[in-house]
């Protein structure tokens, strides 16, 4: 009765078949929106279309494997319907892992050639494969008709690449039919219909993706896109669920446990009532979780899924309507369509109910195998023994599980070292194996550590060769593993313990005790507002218990995290704080110590100059900031420098004080440069203006030029170089037909992010011309907004009576490779007029302003660094 679970469903159809019917039912439906700009199914499929159709023109042939490299977009979506309807299958990779694991995934699953949305660092490396950048191709010539290619529903559909215990990831390789199998029953057993609303979160490395876009555009729904900086800020998602009326989320449990505790720690009024469905699947659930999500939500239903990406996404689930005192987990359920599930013994046979075994799941859901892996794909896909339909095959999962006496599944956890941290799937074997590569290391074990909300934290304990450097390692592993891989700790050990028989005790490692000098020497909070202090570190880090010593930045805090974190301590403990506090304060102690003070003497303590990377022996980067003033922004790419590059911030004069602020861009310069000077008297220098800053940055290379100093980098971060003459009126009339034309241009190519910054842009201007027509109010000393405003304005009029001038060097130009504005050269943006010596030119990705934040940090960074180690 359990596994009755045969029905009859579209085995003849392929992924793309759902698709292309749907848009014959409802092609002026919304199928994809993303910053406000939206678009139909008509028009996805019409460009998928143009792009398959090209596609088959480069001799894509039915079968064949194609890699896929994109951001979460709308090409990505068309890249993966057009690579499926030339008949082939799509290889998803993401731009932000290291460039050895992507070329290991194309080669292991013998791709043809790389899509791509974008000019990224593999196409640059002659690796081989062929490279479309279908951004930058033409494919107007190409029918924007169904190809009408004849795919059977038992090829592949696409191969997702997880963590294998080698040391190298695993390809599982998907048949369509498996996925529309999937498909069919969610959009039928939950009624998923054209009313529904979804929000795209996930990666597309990340098997729930698989549902979220094929599934919803099987049904007639719209996805609604989220950007990954939004994907990470909670206040984003509140405003994305309610902005599109999202009726349907899909996530791991960690995500949707991480928005409802900002909403109960931020004491939120908030509710959201078109949300039905919650879909939580790839770990635990937190008991709790399911009755917190129906205080803000309180018109969804929470349903808690489980499988493998072996078994097509979801292979079971269970609808959560009551979450019972005595659980100490929720139920894995029972199983879906078409899909078996047994617990059963070493010998393959079935275990009595309340009793624990290994999980195995049958059925059409069961993947074809591991690509170009014969012998892993022997081992873990087995005849299945007690159904010959639908496959006669099991994949045996690892997992432990028992049948409750409700006829529901339960999941105990992993029989051998495979973990789930934040919904991907780990082999703990596959970290170790890059950490015991590292000169520094003798032996590393990697385990994982539980927090009191049962979130997993990837821990490393490590037996170095001789001194610990934990930034090293650190560095080494992200370059070799994408970031859910790296672990949070590091702890280092003379030696491991060892059982009787001489092999490594992990038990007696879990019990340890996290060491000394990782914790800074714990120290527990004591007074009262430490204990507040920490309890809104703990709820906004998610860490199990943080001492007054613990650094906010070790504990995994960053840029985005730290504006929450300021925001709730302003608000819980009444203190102003400037937003680069926590680089100069990082500790409880220090910080608390500084507001318990109530900055008494800051205006004449407080310092432009921030230490955002201070250790290192290697040449300084001074970066001047930009038109938000301070350097928070670039805390994420100090974080992919190498451990010996330190790196500084000059945050706005003004800040502390108003009465400090200049509009004269001689007297900003000079004082950025005396507090450089006062730190590193000798230089050389080597100095970065980002935006605004860029022309600051030129300033002081002049003034520091003529005190004979040596500057031996002078950086610019998407600054566009203009002078006097750009704002005389015949310049700007002649400006505005070129202007045009380039608008209509980026409007096609990137809609969402040029609609979004000319609205900005007018929302600018009318503030200005309002401030000139009414009157511009002093700033209070303590409205810190009011603050920032002010600061711009006279940064705005030093700007303009600043004369660029040519001079006598060479710029190091980071130029964004998304253009949201209009600049007179798209090129060098201008610096080829005034740089003497050249323009050395370094495309980043995003865009002005995300160019500095995930995902693109992490290759502005690696760009960077190469320019610094051969100025």
């Amino acid at each position: 009765e359990f596994n009755d679970t045969l029905t009859a469903y579209s085995n003849k159809k392929t992924i793309t078949d759902l698709f292309e019917e749907q848009v014959e039912k409802t092609p002026e439906n919304i199928a994809l929106r993303q910053d406000n700009i939206s678009m139909s199914y008509l028009e996805l499929n019409e460009r998928a279309n143009r792009l398959a159709n090209y596609l088959v023109k480069l001799g894509v042939q039915k079968g064949s494997n194609v890699g896929l490299i994109a951001t979460r977009s709308f090409n990505m979506i068309v890249g993966m319907y057009a690579i499926m309807k030339a008949g082939a299958a799509y290889v998803p990779i993401d731009p932000e892992y290291p460039i050895d694991r992507q070329e290991y995934i194309l080669n292991n699953s013998s791709a043809e050639l790389i899509i791509s949305d974008s000019e990224y660092a593999l196409g640059k490396k002659n690796t081989g494969f062929r490279v479309v950048n279908f951004e930058n191709a033409d494919l107007n010539d190409y029918s924007k008709d169904n190809p009408g290619i004849s795919v059977d529903s038992t090829q592949l559909a696409y191969t997702i690449y997880t963590s294998g215990s080698t040391g190298l990831p695993k390809g599982v390789m998907i048949e369509h039919h498996s996925a529309v199998n999937l498909i069919e029953w969610v959009n039928s057993r939950f009624n998923v219909n054209a009313d529904d609303r979804l929000l795209f979160i996930t990666s597309m490395c990340f098997d729930l993706s698989v549902y979220d876009i094929f599934g919803m555009l099987a049904s007639g729904g719209s996805i609604v896109i989220a950007n990954q900086h939004e994907v990470i800020d909670v206040n984003k998602l509140k405003e994305l669920l309610q902005q599109f009326k999202i009726t349907f989320w899909d996530s791991v449990p960690t995500t949707m446990n991480y928005l409802i505790k900002e909403l109960i720690a931020g004491k939120a009024n908030y509710l959201q009532t078109d949300l039905r469905l919650i879909f939580m699947s790839g770990d635990w659930i937190p008991v709790q979780l399911p009755g917190e999500i129906k205080e803000y939500f309180p018109n969804a239903r929470v349903i808690s899924l489980g499988g493998a990406t072996e078994a097509t996404v979801w292979s079971n689930y269970f609808p959560v309507t009551e979450v019972k005192g005595n659980w100490a987990s929720i139920p894995y359920g029972k199983p879906i369509a078409n899909n078996f599930f047994y617990v059963l013994n070493e010998q393959l046979q079935p275990v009595p109910r309340g009793v624990t075994g290994e999980l195995y799941i049958g059925g059409v859901g069961v993947a074809r195998g591991y690509a170009n892996d014969p012998e892993k794909t022997t081992n873990s896909f087995i005849p299945d023994p007690f159904n010959k339909s639908a496959g006669g095959r099991m994949y045996r999962t690892g997992d432990l599980g028992r049948m409750l006496a409700d006829g529901n599944l339960e999941f105990l956890g992993r029989k051998d070292t495979q973990v789930k941290i934040r919904g991907y799937r780990v082999e703990l074997g596959e970290i170790e194996s890059v950490l015991n590569q590292h000169a520094l290391i003798n032996q590393a074990v990697v385990m994982v550590k539980t927090d009191k909300e049962r979130n997993k934290v990837l821990t490393a304990y490590i037996v170095p060769k001789n001194n610990f450097d934990r930034t090293a390692i650190l560095s080494y592993l992200k370059s070799k593993l994408p970031d859910y891989m790296v672990p949070a700790l590091l702890i280092d050990l003379p030696q491991f313990p060892l059982t009787s028989n001489g092999k490594i005790d992990k038990k007696a490692l879990s019990d340890l005790d996290i060491p000394e000098p990782v914790r800074h020497n714990y120290e527990a909070p004591q007074t009262e507002n430490q204990k507040r202090m920490a309890t809104i570190w703990q709820e906004i880090l998610g860490a199990e218990k943080v001492g007054i010593h613990d650094n906010f930045f070790e504990l995994g805090g960053h840029s985005l995290i730290a504006v929450r974190m300021i925001t709730r301590l302003e608000k819980e403990m009444g203190a102003k704080l400037p937003l680069a506090i926590l680089f100069k304060y990082p500790t409880i102690s220090s910080l608390l110590s500084f507001i318990e003070k109530g900055n008494k003497d800051t205006r004449n303590t407080w310092k432009s100059l921030v230490p955002i990377k201070a250790s290192g022996t290697k040449m300084p980067l001074y970066i001047i900031h930009g038109s938000g003033l301070n350097v928070l922004s670039f805390s994420d790419i100090a974080m992919y420098v190498d451990a010996d590059q330190p790196v500084f911030g000059l945050q706005a004069k003004g800040l502390n004080s108003i009465e400090d602020a200049s509009d004269d861009m001689s007297e900003i310069a000079g004082s950025y440069i005396s507090e450089i000077l006062e730190h590193n008297p000798d230089g050389p220098y080597a100095i970065a203006g980002y935006s605004f800053g860029g022309y600051v940055a030129v300033e002081m290379r002049k003034q520091l030029e003529a005190m004979g100093k040596e500057v031996k980098m002078l950086a610019i971060f998407d600054t566009n170089a203009v002078d006097a003459d750009h704002y005389r009126v015949l310049t700007k009339i002649k400006r505005q037909f070129p202007k045009l034309i380039w608008f209509i241009r980026s409007l096609f190519k990137h809609p969402g992010s040029t609609l979004s910054y000319q609205a900005f842009l007018l929302r600018k201007n009318i503030k200005n011309i309002s401030a000139k027509v009414m009157g511009t109010p002093k700033a209070e000393a303590n409205d810190f907004y009011s603050r920032l405003e002010e600061i711009n304005r006279k940064h705005w009029r030093a700007f303009r009576k600043y004369n660029l001038t040519p001079f006598n060097d060479l710029v190091y130009l980071f130029r964004a490779r998304e253009r949201i504005y209009f600049v007179d050269d798209f090129k060098y943006l201008g610096w080829n007029k005034f740089a003497k010596k050249g323009v050395r030119v370094y495309d980043v990705s995003g865009d002005h302003r995300t160019m500095l934040l995930p995902p693109h940090a992490k290759k502005f960074a690696s760009a960077l660094q190469e320019a610094l180690d051969n100025c």
